[in-house]
């Protein structure tokens, strides 16, 4: 699966969703993002509108991961999850050289941190998707689609 392929097949994409942990897994090259999915619809009576799901996204066979430093004027100081938009890395970001040694089926993403209006670059063979059956940390109840 492909980022892509992930936001669509969720009812508001991968808009507002929040990462509340980050996992790293070096021996099993396993990157775990502990994800807030928007699920509510517009269209929804408020509160139901604004719902959220606990999900995990995972990437598979991670070839790195590189967290750059948040701006000095941005929220980075401030604990709670964080916004993120996601690109695929632009050929320029990731020097030549690396790229080059990177297997052919790797996918290159950079996650913008809204709040720290900088980046996490991923490089990794697949990624995956699961909802969480844990509780909601907001209101306790775990949200289900459909």
């Amino acid at each position: 699966m492909t980022l892509e392929q992930l936001e669509e097949s969720l009812p508001n994409g991968l808009h507002d969703t929040q990462i509340q942990r980050v996992e790293m897994d070096y021996v099993q090259a396993r990157l775990l993002l502990r994800v807030q999915v928007w699920v509510g619809l517009l269209e929804e009576p408020h509160p139901n509108c604004d719902r959220y799901r606990l999900a995990n996204i995972v990437f598979e066979g991670v070839q790195f991961l590189s967290i750059e430093f948040p701006q000095a004027g941005s929220a980075f100081q401030h604990p709670g999850n964080i916004w993120f938009s996601y690109e695929r890395t632009p050929p320029e970001v990731i020097p030549a050289a690396l790229a080059n040694a990177l297997p052919p089926e790797t996918q290159s993403y950079s996650l913008f941190i809204q709040d720290w209006l900088s980046y996490i670059h991923i490089a990794a063979s697949d990624v995956s998707f699961s909802w969480s059956d844990a509780v909601d940390a907001e209101d306790g109840a775990t949200h289900r689609l459909g």
